[in-house]
């Protein structure tokens, strides 16, 4: 009996054993034991039971549940992704895991774009070049798993790597990942260039070694170039932020080729005749076969051309120095011929003959856009720059021509509209718009048009005070009506330090709105307007834009007056160094060079002995004048070459022999 139950236990050979098991079945021969013998299976049912799988196969299907659960997560840790997807690669290899897996780490293994830019930029300040290398290697590790599993990437996967290259600027990179799609043969949207523009306007943001400058700046030329060359060759319609990013580079580079071309391209507007269109349409309508069908077809795929992209043309223009141009596109945009008269014209004049000219050969819709007070502003900085003071002097008379018509309009519908229907008013003369001028004069030393500005400074004055007067009269009316109530939250009033109305900090600002809708054809010929909706009229707001409006322009009248003083006290003390010697000077009464008397010249400017001076003037001037502090005994007080200077140019009133000093009687 103890024979026979020996061999029973004896064990199987190795060759009979289907599996080798490493594990312990401890487990496993407890609960066939603890099966009743009623209810043990029989052979058929051991026979369809399904097979228990393999410890490999159960690891492989845990990591897959880690990573899809990770993947499921809005906002997963990037290392944490990464370290289950190098888990699961190591247990079942590139060829189970499915392409849609590579995809989704592909999106989860680095951070969001923003956030690198944001941490690239805290660390540039510190003065530290952030890294990317970390997330680069991760981006080129799963591009590779993807094409080494037989499956060719989605072009939404390349615009993921692309959004990283353009978070910190590496145009290098984007330019490589565009080069690997054009060989895939995959078919870039404007999005891919987008990216790639946009990695090349960051860059350019960027601190950079002054020497180096002028390469990188060289070398962002030549690939911008070629991406608007690519992307023509290829078809590819402009967007409203490929336009703006464009626009970025060209500000930096100013080549006023590309910027020639890019207007043409994305709004159909000739620089040389704006109110035309470019003859490169007319050759390609002339090819295509349809007359009909080309103007229309041109014109559904150029951009609508809105106020801030005519308010990023003028400061491009004014940026590059082009005055004439400028000027020449505002008035064209801002008063556009109608397309009727020009018709009548040609028809009428059948001698004059300008050839391709002719807008019933190539019907044309010219742009239409209201200025704003922003485009004021860009057009009278950049002719600051240009120091031309009659255009200042003219549109400013222009802004508050403007003004004056858009404020009487507006009171009008404060009487007459409900508040939800009166529109927010584009035009106010404010304190940059005046500075402009100003300073032409101060930069020219035009003392007529100095004056001028201040008179226009205190009339500006006036009209805001008695703007806002009737602004509350009418919002203590409304509310006496139960037609407002008066819900001016705290995020709002912060809002106006945020407000446009200032000089842009940096050359790489746009006035660009993040709009990338189409124009729709247009069947008449009336002038394309703008698609922007006018603002809501907010009485509160405008109340407070209006009182810190009027704060900035007192407190630059009071900065232009001294200016002012300043300036004509010098002008009267050089002539009166001419009087002094002896010498002709100018006056207007008799348009000549003559010579006066040292009593004339006293009598024209107002001068006086310091004798007949106030004592509490001569005081109140001692103090305000600066006085130079005396060397130390030990260096000796030999005059520098500027004392020099100074006493050959003032003998008469170093001397105590000569005439007593002149002094301003006043305001002049």
């Amino acid at each position: 009996m103890a024979h026979r139950c020996a061999r029973r236990l004896r064990l199987p050979p190795l060759s009979s054993l289907g599996h080798v098991r490493h594990l312990h079945s401890t487990t496993v021969r407890l609960d066939a034991l603890a099966v009743p013998p009623v209810e043990a299976p029989t052979s058929a049912s051991t026979s369809s039971a399904p097979r228990r799988e393999s410890p490999h196969v159960a690891l492989r299907n845990q990591k897959m549940k880690d990573l899809l659960a990770l993947l499921q997560q809005r906002h997963p840790g990037p290392d944490r992704v990464w370290s289950s997807y190098v888990d699961l690669l190591q247990v079942s290899g590139l060829a189970r895991v499915p392409v849609d897996i590579h995809q989704r780490v592909l999106r989860k293994c680095a951070p969001s774009a923003a956030q690198i830019r944001m941490v690239t930029a805290s660390k540039m300040r510190r003065g530290v070049r952030a890294k990317i290398l970390l997330y680069e290697t991760r981006y080129r590790e799963v591009i590779s798993n993807i094409r080494a599993s037989g499956h060719i990437p989605d072009l939404e996967d390349y615009h993921c790597v692309l959004d990283l290259f353009a978070a910190v600027g590496d145009y290098q990179s984007a330019l490589m990942v565009l080069a690997e799609i054009t060989e895939l043969g995959l078919d870039k949207t404007p999005q891919t260039y987008s990216l790639c523009l946009q990695a090349l306007a960051h860059r350019l943001s960027q601190p950079v070694w002054h020497l180096d400058r002028p390469q990188l700046v060289g070398e962002i030329t030549r690939h911008f170039k070629e991406l608007l060359k690519e992307m023509s060759q290829n078809n590819i319609p402009y967007t409203a932020r490929n336009v703006d990013l464009a626009f970025r580079i060209l500000k930096e580079t100013l080549d006023m080729e590309g910027f020639s071309g890019l207007m043409k391209n994305a709004y159909g507007i000739d620089l040389a005749y704006p109110d035309r269109s470019p003859l490169l349409f007319w050759g390609k309508d002339g090819a295509s076969g349809s007359e009909e069908d080309a103007p229309a077809d041109f014109t559904s795929t150029r951009l609508p051309f809105s106020l801030s992209a005519f308010n990023t043309a003028l400061d491009y223009l004014g940026r590059a120095g082009e005055v004439s141009k400028m000027i020449q596109l505002f008035e064209v945009v801002t008063n556009p011929l109608p397309s009727s008269s020009s018709n009548r014209s040609f028809d009428d004049d059948d001698d004059d003959d300008f050839g391709v000219s002719n807008p019933q050969v190539a019907p044309y819709t010219p742009p239409h856009v209201e200025p704003n007070t922003t485009t004021f502003h860009v057009l009278l900085r950049s002719l600051h720059r240009a120091r031309h003071a009659v255009l200042a002097r003219h549109y400013f008379l222009l802004a508050m021509e403007m003004e004056g018509r858009e404020g009487h309009e507006h009171r009008l519908s404060l009487v007459t509209k409900p508040p939800n229907e009166i529109r927010s008013p584009r035009i106010s003369i404010t304190r940059n718009l005046l500075l402009s001028v100003f300073s032409v004069a101060n930069d020219n030393k035009k003392v007529e048009l100095m004056r001028w500005s201040l008179v226009q400074t205190r009339r500006a004055i006036r009209w805001k005070r008695q703007n806002i007067d009737v602004h509350q009269q009418v919002r203590e009316r409304w509310i006496k009506q139960g037609w407002y109530q008066p819900l001016l939250s705290e995020p709002e009033l912060e809002e106006l330090d945020d407000l446009p109305l200032g000089p842009s900090p940096s050359s790489f600002s746009t006035f660009f709105d993040p709009s990338t809708s189409i124009r729709s054809p247009s069947a008449d010929g009336t002038p394309i307007a703008s698609p922007k909706k006018p603002k809501q009229f907010h009485i509160d707001f405008h109340l407070a834009l209006l009182r810190r409006e009027l704060d900035r322009l007192l407190e630059f009248l009071d900065h232009a007056e001294m200016v002012y003083q300043r300036t004509v006290q010098r002008v009267k003390e050089r002539l009166g160094r001419r009087v002094w010697q002896d010498k002709d000077v100018f006056l207007r009464d008799e348009n000549d060079r003559v010579m006066v008397t040292k009593e004339r010249w006293r009598a024209i400017v107002n001068f006086r002995p310091r004798s007949e001076v106030p004592a509490h003037q001569v005081a109140k001037s001692s103090q305000v004048t600066p006085t130079l502090p005396s060397p130390p005994p030990s260096i000796p007080t030999t005059p520098t070459i500027n004392q020099a200077a100074v006493g050959e140019q003032l003998p008469q009133t170093a001397s105590p022999s000569s005439e007593p000093s002149a002094q301003v009687a006043g305001k002049p």
